[in-house]
Parts: structure tokens; C-alpha cells; sequence
């Protein structure tokens, strides 16, 4: 029981390095991005992952043989799912800050936001899907995966009507389509 306890403590103390809790929490709004080491050989969509009416990312993992297992294929797409969340969480706080400048009284709360955002956030992901996928020379997976934009969009405005109920001004502020446009603009950048 000492030694497992013992083992363990270790473990968590030697990983603590590598990874960072904000890290592997798609809700963090710690920013840092990695930037890829990409190859010189590598599709277009690997140096520019942006496409008009998607919200896009693209991920990479080490392959240790030159065959992609099931294994190497779920580590590669849960790190892409990672940063597409945090991508979209990070977008939507944007957007309703930014939305809050311009009111003369905000009715929404910093928690209200953060909530709305992880549940937009989290039903984009179960929307996205794999665009493309490439293995280098040197056994890097690359993978790209995306999410309609006007998805995202519209669960905005979905969203909202919970958070503006009380204010119908501000809810068909949101909801109108030059707000959309906008808002997809935004996404997308």
C-alpha cells in the first residue's frame, strides 16, 4: 500500500512537468498556443488550416512505427478535440464580452458566460468532424478537424435566448442576421 501511494506520488510529481492542468483543460482561458514544427512537404492545409464557413484546427502526435495504430489515431484526434473546444470556448467569451461593451446595463454574469460557452463548446465538438489527415516522413500524424461555423453560430443565438430572456431588445440584437454574419466572421478568423 506504501509503495502503490509511494508510486503514484512520484508519477504525478515527474508528470507535473510535462503537462500543465490548464493544458488538458479545453475551459482554461490560458492561451498559449504550440506552434506546429511543420514540414516542408506538407499539404496546404497543414500550414493553413483556415477555410471559409468552418471553425478549423490542426493537431499532430509522434508516431513510434511507421504504422498508425487505433491508438495513435485516438491521441492525435482527443488533442485536436482538446484545442477546437478551447478554440470555441474561448470565441463565444469573446463574442458576449464584446457584445456587453456596447450595453448600457449588462444583465449576464461572468459565470453565465462561462457556462453557455462550455455548453457551445461541447456541442460544436460532438459536430465536428475529421477534414483531413496526413502522415509524414519523419511519422508525424496531422490531422484537421472542423466545425461549421454557422453550427457554432446558431448555438450562439440559441444560447442567448437563455441569457437575455428578461431583455428582449438585446436577445433580437443577438438573433438578427447581421449579428450572425458578423459573429461567423468572427469565428472563423
Amino acid at each position: 500500500m506504501i509503495k502503490t501511494f509511494f508510486t503514484v506520488t512520484c508519477l504525478l510529481f515527474l508528470f507535473s512537468g510535462c503537462f500543465s492542468a490548464s493544458s488538458l483543460n479545453p475551459f482554461s482561458d490560458d492561451t498559449k498556443e504550440a506552434t506546429l514544427p511543420i514540414p516542408k512537404d506538407a499539404p496546404k492545409w497543414v500550414h493553413n488550416s483556415k477555410e471559409r464557413n468552418y471553425i478549423s484546427v490542426v493537431s499532430f502526435s509522434t508516431i513510434k512505427n511507421s504504422e498508425v495504430t487505433e491508438f495513435d489515431k485516438k491521441r492525435v484526434l482527443l488533442h485536436a478535440g482538446n484545442t477546437l473546444s478551447q478554440k470555441i470556448y474561448l470565441k463565444t467569451k469573446k463574442f458576449y464580452k464584446e457584445y456587453e461593451k456596447n450595453l448600457d446595463n449588462p444583465k449576464v454574469f461572468e459565470k453565465d458566460v462561462q457556462n453557455i460557452a462550455k455548453q457551445i463548446s461541447l456541442k460544436s465538438l460532438s459536430k465536428s468532424k475529421i477534414k483531413d489527415s496526413w502522415l509524414s516522413k519523419d511519422n508525424r500524424l496531422f490531422v484537421r478537424i472542423v466545425v461549421e461555423s454557422d453550427f457554432v453560430a446558431n448555438e450562439i443565438q440559441t444560447e442567448s435566448k437563455n441569457i437575455y430572456k428578461t431583455n428582449e431588445i438585446l436577445y433580437k440584437n443577438v438573433l438578427s442576421n447581421r449579428a450572425k454574419a458578423s459573429l461567423i466572421q468572427d469565428l472563423e478568423k
